[in-house]
């Protein structure tokens, strides 16, 4: 077993020698392997970057030409219009 232990952060850039940790900045992504010099202990391992994508999607009854179908609906600061097919809010 190894002295040292690699690290997964899901925003910073974790030494693993010394766990210092730091905010990669966005132009510094890279798809490749980056060879980084810690800032705190000065040794030198090896940036590994993954990217993933994640997606929304909203329904709207406008953006097909429907109108939508609102209820009025009881809050705790007061009511607000939700639509029935789409969720879309208005308020009173």
């Amino acid at each position: 077993m190894s002295k040292y232990e690699e690290q997964y952060d899901g925003s910073d850039s974790i030494c693993p020698y010394c766990k210092h940790s730091y905010q990669v900045e966005s132009e510094d992504y890279s798809e490749e392997s980056q060879e980084i010099q810690c800032d705190e202990c000065g040794k030198k391992y090896y940036l590994h970057q993954y990217f993933s994508i994640s997606h929304h999607s909203t329904p709207d009854c406008e953006l097909n030409g429907e109108k939508h179908q609102f209820e009025l609906i009881g809050l705790k600061n007061g009511s607000a219009y939700f639509c029935k097919i789409c969720d879309k809010c208005k308020l009173q």
